[in-house]
């Protein structure tokens, strides 16, 4: 296992050999597309939903095409590495409105492509929305043992950065985006971070979890993340549980089981009252991780209750 240090200076843990966990099991039993744009791997889950999978870099970011009958919405923008407004165009010909389950930068890569972007309103994705990411806090993730695939030809590496972006809906709980025939609610879900959000589709029974669940290392040690929020929303999460049966995070994996919020929930509750042993300990920064069946919760060292 290694340390590795991303663009907000957090510290996260990786294999330096990541990549050979790839292809990941799901994917075998997805209805696989072509595209135009090599970068990703696209997937049909159901009837207009779309995955755009980005194996190629270490953070595995995943895009998801979701096509009403009056306008389509992009779920996060990735990394800004291959072209997703090509993509996304590749597959509807609907006006798209980009909604963004945070402001992170794997989620608005390219959020300045777009005319019509729809983000939570918090202190901090206004800060990314004005100011969006130098060319030094990207350039992180191209370092060394961040990528296996080779990169876009177009792609300018030199010249990497996130441009500000203009938001055009600023959302807040309970918001629903209505793309004509399907309707996605925003429901807040601050632990990952201030402005994280999911999204909930009750008609196909489907939550866009962001950041807040994925099948990996799940990050609660940001600057701006809180644990005793991010249990918080967990318990939100398995009170609307009967809304949902599937997660579609934004890593890693898409089209999980529901039935695996409630063992984050408990993981995040053993941490927070210390009944539970972190797997690794990265000395003087007090990060801890701890390692479950299908995650891990890496969170800042916490007093137990």
């Amino acid at each position: 296992m290694g340390w590795l240090s991303d663009v907000y200076g957090r510290t996260i843990v990786t294999r330096t050999d990541w990549w050979k966990v790839l292809p990941r099991k799901i994917y075998s039993g997805l209805q696989k597309l072509e595209s135009d744009q090599s970068w990703f791997e696209v997937y049909k889950i159901e009837p207009d939903i779309y995955v755009f999978y980005e194996s190629g870099q270490f953070e595995e970011a995943i895009s998801y095409l979701v096509v009403g009958n009056g306008k389509a919405a992009l779920i996060d923008t990735g990394c800004g590495i291959g072209n997703v407004k090509l993509l996304a165009e590749e597959f509807t010909q609907l006006p798209i409105v980009v909604v963004n389950t945070h402001s992170h930068y794997d989620h608005v890569g390219q959020n300045y492509m777009f005319d019509e972007i729809a983000l939570f309103d918090a202190p901090n994705a206004r800060q990314v929305a004005d100011n969006g990411y130098s060319k030094v806090e990207m350039s992180r993730l191209l370092a060394k043992g961040m990528l296996w695939k080779t990169l876009p030809t177009d792609f300018d590496s030199e010249n990497y950065h996130v441009p500000p972006f203009m938001v055009t809906s600023w959302l807040k709980d309970g918001d629903v985006i209505d793309l004509g025939d399907r309707k996605l609610e925003v429901i807040h879900t601050p632990g990952h971070s201030p402005d994280s959000i999911c999204l909930l589709d009750r008609e196909a029974k489907l939550l866009w979890t962001g950041d807040t669940f994925y099948t990996g290392a799940i990050f609660v040690h940001l600057p701006d993340s809180d644990l005793d929020h991010f249990i918080n929303s967990y318990e939100r999460l398995i009170a609307l549980s009967h809304l949902y049966e599937r997660l579609m995070p934004s890593h890693n994996e898409p089209w999980v089981d529901k039935a695996i919020v409630e063992e984050v929930l408990q993981g995040a509750r053993e941490i927070r009252a210390g009944r539970t042993g972190y797997t690794e300990d990265l000395g003087a920064t007090r990060i801890r991780r701890y390692d479950y069946s299908r995650f891990s919760i890496i969170t800042k060292a916490v007093q137990s209750t």
